[in-house]
């Protein structure tokens, strides 16, 4: 359909389908990558920014930088492109809803899902800051909840400098009502306001001078529970030397806070929460933008946005980060969300008179031959999926795309792919049989085996395939399950045999060193594979986690560009 953003100008390379949203930034279309069918959101910059010469000099660097931005709790940008006078960002766009909406529809989260929320944005600026680029205008549509309740965080760095506090009132630091720059300090003050109306249900400071409250009005810590009181007079401190030097430290203040305040298991039992609640507001029709409550503290509501999902948890944030799920529980939470778990049924015992030779379980006495059975018969009736691929730590690599299954050949794949050094800007490629095409000045070539791109896609196809998930269950020493999810761990040298994937779990081996690998696999209704989590190596040593998400089973065609 047309989609008439920039006198006429759309990106090219993709079908549009509807506007997503807007605001004073610009506008955000849903869009379809015509080669590799993912879907994505296009934000088309309003003209005034693009005709701003300062603006758009500072912000290419930015969104450059962005796309070497690799983090789960930040929307994924995979390419700046301007022309015919207009400017865009093209993002990932994954299902959810902002927290702008949630909060509108469901008021105050409790501080479970607020100390989550509060978690999830500090690490993914964290990961932003770590590449110099400062958001500057937080706020609760920049904050995105996916559907498994990771906070996501987008629209990093689109205001002019100088318009951060006319922009984002209610979360505007002091400072920047002086006119100073927006710095590390400055988001860990807006994040903080975030956090206080994600347990109240509004900001911290609103009314007629806003600048005199941020700089004078005494901060409001006594409407919060008490054991979260100090986190926010630290972030919401008027002198930015008062408030925590780095994202990181705020991650360690607000770990000891939440574990002391809540116990170890706050952070899963909170993005369980926080994944109901959003649930809950996509379900439910906004209400219309209204002031509530009186004096000081009348909300300001800003558009809602539109929503982005993303994938599972970060693990790390130097010496001391919010790692609050270790080992296998973490691919677990991160596939079932944080919800409540069924108990483990306990291995069944072999019948005491048989004479015949009983069959040997994995620890955990789950029977894998029948689970991996209805796997192939299911995805046999749908060959192929949509699928969202990551490996973090040792050699990380981002993807999305689709796949199809190829009867006596093996899965071809349509795909956007990206790793680091040389790879990191994001690159098109297909794969059918042994043969590799990759996007070059917006025309197909042929690729090399030994091309880098090439290299990725042939990692990412061995990492998403049913295969994968199959010869993890098949050669499994430990299995449970645990509701949808089965985990457990396989040894390394016996993946490294596997018909297909076998190269893959060989370069983790070498990579990592691990003799085991920890997994966990979600399946649907139909059993299909929703999600696989597996890791190679220790957190603190080196390792590799690899996460797949999947969508859309059914019968898929990927073919050679012509």
């Amino acid at each position: 359909m047309a989609f008439n953003v920039v006198d006429g100008w759309t990106v090219p390379g993709f079908t549009h389908e509807r506007e997503l949203g807007g605001g004073a930034s610009g506008r955000v279309a849903l869009a379809v990558d015509d080669t590799t069918g993912t879907r994505v959101a296009i934000r088309y910059l309003d003209r005034r920014l693009v005709d701003d010469q300062s603006f758009m000099a500072r912000f290419s660097e930015r969104a450059r930088t962005l796309t070497r931005v690799e983090d789960p709790n930040v929307v994924d940008v995979y390419d700046f492109v301007t022309g015919d006078g207009g400017a865009a960002l093209v993002m990932q766009h994954v299902e959810g809803v902002s927290l702008r909406r949630v909060l509108a529809v469901q008021g105050p989260v409790g501080p479970l899902a607020a100390l989550s929320t509060l978690g999830g944005t500090l690490l993914g600026l964290a990961a932003a800051h770590e590449r110099e680029v400062v958001h500057g205008t937080v706020r609760p549509s920049d904050v995105l909840v996916d559907e498994r309740g990771n906070a996501v965080v987008g629209d990093f760095a689109l205001a002019p400098p100088g318009t951060e506090a006319q922009t984002v009132p209610p979360y505007a630091a002091p400072e920047l009502w002086e006119g100073a720059p927006a710095t590390v300090a400055t988001d860990v003050y807006a994040v903080t306001a975030v956090f206080f109306e994600c347990l109240t249900g509004r900001p911290p400071f609103a009314g007629r001078n806003m600048a005199r409250l941020h700089r004078e009005a005494p901060i409001p810590v006594e409407e919060v529970p008490g054991p979260l009181r100090d986190l926010l007079g630290r972030g919401l401190a008027k002198d930015p030397a008062d408030r925590p030097a780095s994202v990181a430290d705020f991650i360690v203040a607000l770990e000891e806070a939440a574990i002391s305040a809540y116990g170890p298991s706050w952070e899963a039992q909170g993005r369980g929460r926080l994944t109901e609640l959003a649930a809950e507001a996509a379900r439910r029709p906004e209400p219309k933008k209204a002031s509530r409550g009186t004096g000081r503290n009348a909300i300001v509501t800003s558009a809602a946005r539109p929503a982005r999902g993303s994938r599972a948890r970060w693990i790390g944030a130097g010496a001391a980060t919010l790692a609050v799920i270790a080992g296998a529980a973490a691919g677990v939470a991160a596939l079932t969300g944080g919800e409540k778990r069924e108990p483990v049924a306990a291995p069944p015992t072999p019948a005491q008179q048989s004479t015949s030779p009983q069959p040997v379980l994995p620890a955990g006495g789950v029977d894998p031959a029948p689970l991996v059975a209805r796997i192939e018969q299911a995805t046999a009736r749908a060959p192929g999926a949509k699928f969202d691929f990551a490996r973090d730590g040792e050699g990380a690599v981002r993807a999305v795309g689709t796949f199809a299954v190829v009867p006596g050949a093996r899965p071809s794949y349509a795909m956007t792919v990206r790793g680091t050094g040389d790879t990191r800007n994001a690159g098109k490629t297909i794969v059918v049989g042994d043969r590799f095409h990759g996007e070059v000045s917006r025309k197909w070539r042929a690729l090399p085996a030994r091309n880098a791109y090439a290299a990725l896609t042939e990692q990412v196809r061995q990492g998403t395939s049913v295969a994968t998930v199959t010869s993890l269950l098949r050669t499994a020493t430990e299995l449970r399950k645990d509701g949808e999810v089965y985990k457990g761990a396989a040894p390394a040298a016996a993946l490294a045999q596997a018909p297909g994937v076998g190269p893959l779990y060989a370069s983790l081996t070498r990579t990592t060193g691990a003799a085991s690998i920890e997994f966990a696999i979600r399946i649907d209704g139909q059993a299909r594979p929703a999600a696989l989590w597996m890791r190679a190596g220790e957190p603190k040593a080196k390792h590799a986690v690899l996460q797949t998400t999947y969508a859309d089973w059914g019968r898929k065609s990927v073919k050679a560009p012509g």
